[in-house]
């Protein structure tokens, strides 16, 4: 295990886990508000390293109060194993850990992790918001229950899920929610899908929209597309392609 400073470190690291994701995972270690004064980031370090000096992998301290850990840990030890031991060696409640299997994309969004940055001088963003908050969220915006129903079940474990029946009110939703991803329909009462699609990326250029709709022509799947969405569902839909779109969400770990 190697303690790295520099982002570029880190980057370069990664093409290299792409022919044995499945043995690695991400851990990701935070001081919380409740940490000790005299224990900051550079000593958390220390101690976790400690831990898995013999183990392969690297150690990123991203910033004063974050760490991001890729530890090659095998496909056949409890993951869990990792969290108890960080935990036994921090004094207790200091820091807040979670721990993600890797996939493609999953590499994808360490990236992004590790090079956002805010400019200076600027308002806190929606995209500050998703890539620092450790909650996924999903606005969920479709009139019919049965597949709002569907899609909370698909979603259960993955994300805290915001639902709106109404076009008129998913921008607001939006604001207040700011979600990592949002399914939307493009029938519903009030504004349609697509009208509602041009308001969320007026105001977040970034946002992360899936198109719902029972309509599937091509006609419609490439309209939505070529207008920013990010993909295509057709209604109904079953859990593994709702979560096909999940995974390719940047911010959801």
């Amino acid at each position: 295990m190697e303690i790295l400073y520099q982002k570029q470190d880190m980057l370069d690291f990664l093409p290299r886990l792409k022919s044995s994701l499945l043995e690695w995972q991400l851990v990701e270690i935070r001081l919380t508000k409740d940490s000790d004064a005299f224990l900051n980031i550079n000593r958390v370090a220390e101690l976790v390293h400690a831990l898995f000096k013999d183990k392969e992998g690297k150690l990123y301290i991203c910033n004063d109060h974050e760490i991001l850990m890729l530890i090659r840990w095998g496909q056949n030890i409890p993951s869990t194993e990792i969290t108890d031991s960080i935990k036994k060696k921090l004094p207790e409640g200091s820091c807040a850990v979670h721990i993600h299997p890797l996939t493609s994309d999953g590499l994808a969004k360490i990236e992004l992790l590790i090079t956002y940055k805010r400019p200076q001088g600027t308002s806190l963003s929606f995209a500050d918001t998703r890539i620092t908050r450790k909650e996924n969220v999903i606005l969920l915006a479709d009139d019919d229950m049965y597949i709002r129903t569907l899609a909370k079940k698909g979603l259960t474990g993955k994300a805290t899920v915001h639902e709106v029946e109404n076009g008129n009110e998913i921008l607001a939703a939006y604001k207040k929610y700011e979600p990592d991803m949002v399914f939307l329909d493009i029938h519903m009462p009030g504004k349609d899908g697509t009208e509602v699609l041009h308001d969320i990326l007026a105001s977040d250029p970034q946002a992360y929209v899936v198109m719902l709709s029972a309509d599937s022509s091509v006609e419609n799947i490439g309209y939505t597309l070529h207008e920013g969405a990010k993909g295509f569902l057709t209604k109904p839909f079953n859990k593994e392609k709702l979560l096909e779109f999940v995974h390719k969400c940047p911010t959801i770990t």
